[in-house]
C-alpha cells in the first residue's frame, strides 16, 4: 500500500477520463502533473485544477521532440505514476480507409504514450519505484467493425505493455492497463471518420446496408455528451478507482471498467475459447513425426 505523496504525470489531462483521474489524483493528496496541447484552453475549462495545486505543461506526444520534453518533465517532476490517456477513435471501413488517416491514429494512440513510457521509465528504474498506467478501451481487446484502425492502435499499445510488465517486474515498476467501456465523456464527440467517404456518410456506397453502415451512422454526428439514460459510465468513478489501486496496489495487469466492457471481456474470452477447442486437435497434430522423413 502506498501512503506516500506520488508525483503523477497525466497526459490528455484537460478532459475526459484524464481529467477526472487528474483531479481524483489531486483530491488523494498527490502532485499532479498536467500534460495538454493547449494551456490556457485547459486554464479556461479545468480552473478546479490549477486551484486544486495542478501543474499545466504544454506538450504534443504526437510530436517527435515530445520525447525530450516528457524526459525533462520525468526528471524535473521525479514521476512516480505515468498515465497515458491522451488519444481520439478513427470510424471507418478497412477498405474505406487511408494509409494517412492509419497513421494519424498510430501516431496519437501508439506512438505518443511510447514516447512517454521510454522517456519516463529512466526516472522510475533508479529509484525503483514507479506506475505505467495506459488508458486503453474495450477496443484494446476486441474489435468491432469499423473499428479496425483504432483497435490496431489499442491492440499494439497494449502489446508494449504486455511485453513491458514482465521486463520491469524485478526493478520496482508496476504496469496497469485500464479498459474502460463507454464513459459519460467529450470522447464520442471527437470521433473522426474517413475523409474520402465524407459526402456518403463515412463509408463507401458498396457498404450500405452493412454492419459497417451500422456503426460509423451511429457514431457520426454527435455533438454532447451521452445523457445517463444512454452511457452510465461515470468517469469521477472510474478516476478514483485507477488512483484507489495505485495507493492500495493491485495484482492483475488488466482493470476493467464498465458493465458494458465486463460483457465484451466475456465475449472476446468465449470466442477464443470456441477457436481454441475448434483447433487444438490440429495444433497437436502439427509436430514432426520423429520416425517421418522430412
Amino acid at each position: 500500500m502506498t501512503t506516500k505523496r506520488l508525483s503523477w504525470l497525466v497526459t490528455g489531462a484537460s478532459s475526459g477520463l484524464g481529467q477526472s483521474i487528474a483531479i481524483a489524483a489531486l483530491q488523494a493528496g498527490h502532485e499532479v502533473i498536467g500534460a495538454t496541447r493547449d494551456v490556457d484552453k485547459a486554464e479556461k475549462t479545468n480552473p478546479d485544477f490549477s486551484d486544486k495545486g495542478g501543474i499545466w505543461v504544454q506538450l504534443d506526444p504526437t510530436q517527435k521532440d515530445s520525447y525530450d520534453q516528457f524526459a525533462n518533465i520525468s526528471r524535473e517532476h521525479d514521476i512516480d505514476v505515468l498515465v497515458n490517456s491522451a488519444g481520439y477513435a478513427f470510424i471507418g471501413g478497412v477498405e474505406d480507409t487511408s494509409e494517412e488517416e492509419v497513421r494519424a491514429q498510430m501516431e496519437v494512440n501508439f506512438y505518443g504514450p511510447l514516447r512517454a513510457v521510454r522517456a519516463c521509465l529512466p526516472v522510475m528504474r533508479a529509484k525503483k519505484f514507479g506506475h505505467v498506467v495506459l488508458i486503453s478501451s474495450g477496443a484494446g481487446f476486441i474489435a468491432r467493425p469499423g473499428r479496425g484502425v483504432y483497435s490496431a492502435s489499442k491492440f499494439a499499445i497494449e502489446a508494449i505493455h504486455e511485453s513491458l510488465i514482465q521486463e520491469v517486474e524485478t526493478l520496482g515498476v508496476k504496469v496497469l492497463i485500464v479498459e474502460p467501456g463507454a464513459f459519460r465523456t467529450p470522447f464520442s464527440t471527437r470521433l473522426v471518420t474517413p475523409a474520402a467517404h465524407e459526402v456518403t456518410g463515412g463509408f463507401s456506397e458498396s457498404y450500405k446496408g452493412t454492419l459497417l453502415d451500422s456503426m460509423v451512422t451511429m457514431s457520426k454526428g454527435i455533438t454532447e455528451v451521452p445523457p445517463p439514460h444512454l452511457v452510465r459510465g461515470c468517469p469521477n468513478k472510474a478516476g478514483r478507482e485507477i488512483i484507489k489501486a495505485v495507493d492500495n496496489g493491485y495484482n492483475y495487469l488488466r482493470m476493467i471498467l464498465g458493465p458494458d466492457c465486463v460483457a465484451a471481456m466475456d465475449q472476446k474470452l468465449g470466442s477464443l475459447h470456441h477457436d481454441l477447442e475448434a483447433t487444438k486437435a490440429i495444433a497437436m497434430s502439427t509436430d514432426i513425426d520423429t520416425n517421418e522423413k522430412v
